[in-house]
């Protein structure tokens, strides 16, 4: 694989008038194998974090994803959707209804690499 992978970027927080949003940026490491595990990484001002993921059944609608943060052992199931349809058990997500797993999953999928 000598393509270099594409790195999106993500911006949010526009709740927060006052400060500034950080950059995100999420790039598809290495697409899903056979197995459908694939890697991706998630940065945020400098700061970047790798997860494996895969895709998973979602019976309630919109796509599923278990993604696992290496090094960590936090395993979030996220699941997108239209935005009032979709979460992830994360805490950012929990105590602020949007995280980078969430966005960083959904650029993937808008600018369709997943």
């Amino acid at each position: 694989m000598s393509e270099k992978p594409q790195v999106l970027q993500t911006l949010y927080n526009r709740d927060m008038a006052d400060s500034r949003p950080p950059t995100r940026s999420i790039t598809l490491e290495r697409s899903p194998n056979r197995a459908g595990i694939g890697v991706l990484r998630i940065s945020v001002q400098g700061k970047s974090w790798f997860y494996t993921f895969k895709e998973i059944l979602c019976e309630i609608g919109g796509r599923g994803f278990a993604i696992h943060r290496l090094g960590q052992g936090n395993l979030y199931h996220v699941r997108v959707d239209r935005p009032s349809d979709s979460s992830c058990e994360c805490l950012g997500f929990l105590r602020w209804g949007h995280c980078k797993h969430l966005a960083g999953l959904r650029a993937l999928i808008r600018a369709r690499q997943l």
